[in-house]
């Protein structure tokens, strides 16, 4: 992965932050307008010329403008900071319905399934959650983990799914439960969020995916896996600081308050 220049990096953020705000082709007029970029659009567009030969942009064949690729979703994730930018009002809200979850639904299955609903709901996207299992035979159990998956509807509102081949595709690899807890288990990291991005989840099914994952921590119950999935171009300067926070609250609920019912 080629280091970019300050100009390079600031453009490369401002084309994919703009593609997943519209979801087209971005052009450098766009750019120059939206980020207050102090430079002429020709050296914006000779930019975007460098960033896409070294592999971080291409652009759709019908037009001029650019779109990221995975490798420019990379260094953007890789280089952005989403450390408090979570608004304290979503905070709040993440807080208060995970402990009216807690108070309502005390048993594990159906907490798990009623977070995972809330994520979704926040999010517009697919939310899904492991259930916990004792370390450090995590992997071994993987046939007896809970898998909770909600907001299949959600991905019908993206434009990266209407075609139908793709998105049969997709349905079916979600329907793979093994499949996707192994997923979930191996790109989960401890106490961090970690992003995986388009070809990196080394499936055809999931090359227009992106999949935030957190892991969480239950106290003697193990660990627990919560993720959310969906297009590339999900607006990770939201998503990936309410993930974080939904893992840090779940992790308080199961080590400071009395047993969940199994």
């Amino acid at each position: 992965m080629e280091i970019l220049t300050p100009r390079q990096a600031d453009i490369l953020n401002g084309v994919v932050e703009a593609h997943i705000e519209t979801s087209g082709p971005v052009g450098s007029h766009y750019i120059i307008k939206k980020y207050a970029i102090p430079v002429s659009s020709a050296t914006i567009r000779n930019e975007m010329g460098a960033l896409e030969e070294m592999g971080y942009l291409t652009h759709p064949h019908t037009s001029s403008g650019r779109v990221p690729t995975d490798s420019g979703y990379r260094y953007y994730l890789d280089h952005a900071s989403f450390a408090d930018v979570m608004p304290e009002s979503l905070c709040l809200q993440v807080a208060r319905e995970l402990s009216q979850n807690y108070q309502e639904q005390r048993e594990i299955r159906v907490f798990l399934e009623k977070v995972t609903s809330m994520l979704s709901s926040m999010t517009r996207e697919i939310g899904l959650s492991l259930s916990m299992a004792p370390e450090p035979g995590l992997d071994q159990k993987i046939e007896d983990l809970r898998l909770s998956l909600q907001g299949l509807t959600h991905i019908l509102e993206k434009p990266e799914f209407q075609d139908i081949n793709k998105l049969r595709t997709l349905l079916k690899t979600l329907e793979e439960k093994i499949v996707l807890k192994q997923w979930l288990l191996k790109q989960a990291q401890e106490s961090q969020v970690s992003v995986s991005v388009g070809r990196e989840h080394e499936s055809q099914a999931l090359e227009n995916c992106a999949i935030v994952t957190a892991r969480y921590s239950a106290g003697e119950m193990g660990t627990g896996v919560i993720a959310i999935l969906g297009p590339k171009r999900m607006p990770y300067r939201r998503l990936v600081p309410l993930v974080s926070r939904v893992a840090e609250l779940m992790e308080a609920f199961f080590t400071e308050h009395e047993e969940f019912d199994a």
